[in-house]
């Protein structure tokens, strides 16, 4: 799994601390941010990457998106 150069998180500073709170039209932006599956993936489980058990969870809108933006990066449509 490859680790988030620097340049990376200066892409991605925008963000806010706990994804799960963004509201639905950032949350997209997120998304729509995401250029590969590694990124998406830490995204997806961030309380097992952040090591934060305690961050809340996805709700539906966010787990279908999050399903849908890898189905389009699978699919070469991201």
């Amino acid at each position: 799994m490859e680790m988030l150069t620097e340049e990376d998180l200066k892409r991605l500073e925008w963000k806010a601390p706990d994804y799960a709170v963004m509201s639905e039209t950032d949350f997209i932006r997120l998304l729509n941010a995401v250029t590969d599956l590694v990124e998406l993936e830490a995204i997806a489980n961030r309380k097992r990457h952040l090591n934060l058990s305690d961050l809340k969870s996805w709700n539906n809108f966010q787990r279908k998106a999050i399903l849908q933006r890898k189905w389009e990066l699978e699919h070469g449509r991201g």
